[in-house]
């Protein structure tokens, strides 16, 4: 791939809230959030949910390329971070992993990491492990610059659409190229305007698109406020931003392989470059 196209996506893990395997969801997938992006020489990783474990166990066997790989977590809650202890990297020598997420004063990444990592949730320590870990903590607005040629920017923009702390959301531009990671956004009809501007004319667009419009209204037992988007914001959001692609991301555990593409549909009657994100789906954009 490298040396042939700028970008990679490969989706590992779709699904929001919790794993749901199973012969209703083994077409879209049952893992929870992972995505890996190849850009240029750069492996990176977005979210570690439980899909991260067979993108690790990939990542161990190369016989050959850069034991270095960049692993950004939008935020700390399980479905992104349930993986992390059994990434197959991190017990390797030779291996160095960076781990970004975003952190205020009292909420620093690596005391989180350390914490989940700790006796009494697992039988490993973060200091135990193989591999050189280096843990960044990443605040507000910030730009990571990754050398090589072509040069691959990351930009981290925090909002606070999500329950309690916020989101980190990601784009990643290589060459010409870009790719925008927004999950887990409750993002109102035309997206937040930080979401906007952070996806303007990108070839790739992953947004949150957890609940249906139904879902997420209904008197009886509504999903307002709960940090994640409908089918209609996610689309309503790209097609503000003027992206070339929407993938719907982050889908509703309760969500079958049946269910999936019929929000396909909706989200095509707004904005019809849309497809919904399946494990094991791959976009090349060279």
């Amino acid at each position: 791939m490298r040396g042939e196209a700028a970008i990679q996506v490969r989706f590992w893990g779709v699904r929001g809230s919790f794993p749901v395997p199973g012969p209703k969801t083994a077409k879209v997938g049952g893992n929870s959030s992972c995505v890996q992006i190849e850009a240029g020489a750069h492996t990176l990783i977005f979210d570690a949910g439980t899909g991260v474990i067979g993108l690790g166990e990939q990542l161990a066997a190369r016989s050959n390329g850069a034991r270095r790989v960049h692993i950004f977590l939008s935020h700390m809650h399980h479905d992104h971070i349930e993986g992390l202890r059994f990434f197959q990297p991190f017990y390797r020598q030779g291996w160095t992993c960076f781990v970004y997420g975003p952190e205020s004063d009292d909420h620093p990444v690596k005391k989180a990491l350390a914490h989940m990592m700790s006796p009494r949730f697992f039988p490993v320590e973060l200091g135990d492990l193989q591999a050189r870990i280096k843990v960044c903590g990443l605040r507000a607005r910030q730009t990571l610059v990754f050398p090589g040629e072509p040069k691959v920017i990351v930009e981290s923009v925090h909002i606070g659409a999500h329950p309690k702390f916020g989101v980190q959301l990601y784009k990643v531009s290589c060459g010409s190229r870009s790719v925008v990671y927004a999950t887990d956004v409750e993002s109102p009809l035309g997206g937040f305007d930080s979401v906007v501007e952070l996806a303007r004319d990108a070839d790739v667009l992953i947004h949150d698109a957890q609940y249906t419009d139904h879902e997420y209204d209904r008197a009886d037992d509504h999903r307002r406020g709960w940090g994640h988007s409908t089918v209609r914001m996610a689309a309503e959001t790209a097609r503000a931003a003027g992206v070339r692609q929407l993938i719907l991301y982050h889908h509703d555990p309760s969500r079958t392989d049946i269910q999936v593409p019929k929000l396909e549909q909706v989200a095509r009657t707004i904005f019809p470059r849309s497809r919904a994100a399946r494990e094991g789906l791959t976009i090349t954009l060279r």
